[in-house]
């Protein structure tokens, strides 16, 4: 990029903007200092070219609120935009996240009974690792059948075993009256 370019790029914007509040300034100076009216009625505006010209104060007040209304809309509408891409990168992960808890959930209840899965959706909402285990398995029942530890810290696989015995031995009567299944 050119020098001159480059000075133009840096220089127009602070120039506006220099100009937007030497015109307010000059005019709360005339609203306030009866002397300083005539004044009022000249300001210096820069152009791209950088030569200086002499305009009316409402004219360079336009061209500085035009310009600062433009810069204005347009970091709004970047900043739009970015939103909207955050929104957009937002729904894509929440949708991809529902995916993976949907597959999980499919490959955690397969081979499982309507019963074996009503009582994992009441007991954990399909959580295997609730402290209660993926059943809702007390603890106290749990040491009864043998296992050490909690059910929510053993694998799938060994909360299914056990759900097995204690409904092989006692039937849905551990579960139904409580869970509704």
């Amino acid at each position: 990029m050119k020098i001159k370019q480059m000075a133009a790029a840096t220089l127009i914007p602070a120039a506006v903007a220099g100009l937007a509040l030497s015109a307010g300034a000059t005019a709360q100076a005339a609203s306030t200092h009866p002397a300083a009216i005539g004044k009022a009625s000249e300001t210096v505006a820069v152009r791209a070219d950088f030569s200086v010209v002499q305009h009316g104060a409402s004219a360079a007040a336009k061209d500085a609120t035009a310009v600062a209304a433009k810069a204005v809309a347009e970091v709004a509408a970047k900043a739009a935009a970015a939103q909207a891409a955050a929104a957009q990168a937002a729904a894509r992960q929440t949708a991809a996240q529902a995916q993976q808890t949907t597959a999980s959930q499919q490959s955690l209840t397969s081979g499982m009974s309507a019963f074996e899965q009503c009582v994992a959706w009441r007991e954990s909402s399909n959580n295997p690792t609730d402290p209660d285990g993926l059943f809702g398995i007390l603890p106290s029942t749990w040491a009864s059948l043998g296992y050490s530890g909690t059910a929510g810290q053993a694998s799938v696989a060994l909360q299914k075993v056990a759900f097995n015995r204690l409904y092989a031995e006692y039937g849905t009567q551990p579960w139904a009256p409580s869970d509704g299944c």
